[in-house]
Parts: structure tokens; C-alpha cells; sequence
């Protein structure tokens, strides 16, 4: 068929690419380390344009996703974490969706958020936890694939199609697989089951680095020892480099050598990953 001619084949493969880091660099860059944790930050367009590649990758409402997430950190695996697989494991990867408002009231979710509910964009695409705001999200991906059939083609329509699919469902084994007591390893002490789980860390561009995440929650890199690629991370150290990302989050020793500063690094994001850090220092902001 001439649908799957070489033209046709070779710009599907082009456009995944480019999808993949848009909705995952959304989800992991923009919902993640920039909204929940503000692990740095960048220009209010530059934001705008990150997170949207998470909310077409049908993440939701920014404001619930995050208001979630922080939930999470203060309970995680325990009573009241809204997916931990100690409640099983179908829970953790996507049955909590469903019943949230049994975990978190909507007044709850919105107290967790007081800095995205200040912000008019954001509350357009829901503060609560009624169907409404997924639904919004859904018949907007469903316009947006549309957009990109008319506008790009076909074969765009098709990879940024299959590229969420990837990445939603990397997503989702963050919460559930990083958190198995049998997944991966760990390299710190901490309170609850967070695992470091290299095949979910490539999927998610870094987030399956997870016990060092749960470690250094507010760090801009999760990836620290060598070979653990984190390409969330790369990403973040390139904005800094070129002046969109200031005020990044590291561990000091990390700081020192990776960061744009006085006295800036030539190492490059490659020789940053694998540059062996002490794992025990505080953060350089009180977490």
C-alpha cells in the first residue's frame, strides 16, 4: 500500500522522534520537574509550550496532575498515596485514576496548588477532579491529532499517536513498577519503596530513576550515577546553557560542575552524566 511506501515510512520514523521527546519532555520537564517540583524555571511561554506536550499526551488537567503528585510525596506508600502498589498493582498503574475524590476532595487538590491556581491558563483546563476536566482533555487531543492530519500529514498524525501511547503508559510504570519492592535497585534509604529501574527510566526520558527522585525530590537530575541516562536532565542542562533555564535544582557537588554559574563548566551534558556524585549531600534549597 502507499501508505507504507519509503517516503511515508522515513517521515513517520522522523515525526516519532520528535513526538516522543514533545509529550514525554511535557510530561517528565514541564508537569514534572518544572510544576510539581520547580526544580528550575524558564520563561511563562516556554512553560506554556512544555507542559502542552503532556497535556496532549493526555495527562489532564496540570493543576490535578500536579495537586496528585504532591499528594504522593507526603504520603507515598502509605494510607492516602493515591497509587501505590501496595493497593495493587493494576491500582497503581491506572485503576486510581478512576476514584480519586476517595483520596483527595477537591478542596484538597486546590490547596496543594495555590501557585497553579493563581494562574488563569492553567485553571482553564480544570481544578478538580470531575470528569469534566478529562473529558475536556480527551475531545482536545482527539482536535489536535486532527490538526496534525490536515496540517503535517498523515504519517505526523500516526507517530504522535503511537508516541503518546508509549509514553503515557512509561508514565504510568513510574508509579507502579518503580514502586515494586522486586523492580531494580535502590541507591538510598528511603521511607517508602522507590526503586531505580533502568528500562522505565529510558521509556520516560529519565523518570524511572525513581528512588533517587524520591531521595532529592526537588533535583533537576534524577539520573547521577554513571550510565544512568536521564535525557530529561540533558534537555534541562541544554535551557541553562542557552539561557531559558535558571534557578536549576542539583545536589551541591553536582551544582559545581553542570550548571551555568561565574564560573561556568565545560563539561559537556554526556561527561555530566556520568561524572560520579557523592550520594548523601542536602540540596542547595531546603526541601
Amino acid at each position: 500500500m502507499a501508505i507504507f511506501n519509503h517516503a511515508n515510512l522515513t517521515a513517520f520514523a522522523v515525526w516519532f522522534v520528535v513526538f516522543y521527546l514533545y509529550h514525554g519532555l511535557g510530561i517528565t520537564l514541564g508537569y514534572h520537574r518544572l510544576l510539581t517540583h520547580k526544580s528550575l524555571k524558564v520563561p511563562k511561554w516556554l512553560a506554556y509550550f512544555i507542559v502542552s506536550g503532556g497535556y496532549f499526551c493526555l495527562m489532564g488537567s496540570p493543576i490535578v496532575w500536579v495537586g496528585v503528585h504532591r499528594l504522593h510525596h507526603q504520603k507515598s506508600d502509605q494510607p492516602g498515596d493515591p497509587h501505590s502498589p501496595r493497593d495493587g498493582f493494576k491500582h497503581s498503574l491506572f485503576e486510581w485514576m478512576f476514584d480519586m475524590r476517595s483520596v483527595q476532595t477537591d478542596e484538597e487538590l486546590q490547596r496543594q496548588v495555590p501557585d497553579l491556581m493563581e494562574d488563569k491558563f492553567y485553571r482553564m483546563f480544570g481544578s478538580t477532579h470531575d470528569a469534566s476536566q478529562a473529558q475536556l482533555c480527551l475531545w482536545l487531543n482527539i482536535a489536535f491529532r486532527a490538526l496534525l492530519w490536515v496540517t503535517l500529514g498523515l504519517p505526523a498524525m500516526l507517530a504522535s499517536m503511537s508516541s503518546m501511547f508509549i509514553v503515557f503508559w512509561a508514565t504510568q510504570c513510574v508509579n507502579a513498577v518503580c514502586h515494586l519492592p522486586t523492580a531494580g535497585y535502590r541507591l538510598h534509604e528511603t521511607p517508602e519503596d522507590s526503586r531505580n529501574v533502568w528500562w522505565v527510566a529510558l521509556l520516560s526520558l529519565g523518570e524511572g530513576w525513581h528512588n533517587t527522585h524520591h531521595k532529592y525530590p526537588k533535583s533537576a537530575r534524577h539520573g547521577i550515577r554513571p550510565l544512568e541516562l536521564d535525557v530529561t536532565w540533558i534537555s534541562i542542562w541544554l535551557l541553562n546553557k542557552i539561557g531559558l533555564a535558571q534557578n536549576v535544582i542539583l545536589p551541591p557537588q553536582l551544582k559545581a560542575v553542570s550548571i551555568r554559574s561565574d564560573k561556568p563548566s565545560h563539561m559537556s551534558p554526556v561527561e555530566a552524566m556520568v561524572a560520579e556524585p557523592v550520594l548523601e549531600p542536602a540540596l542547595v534549597e531546603k526541601q
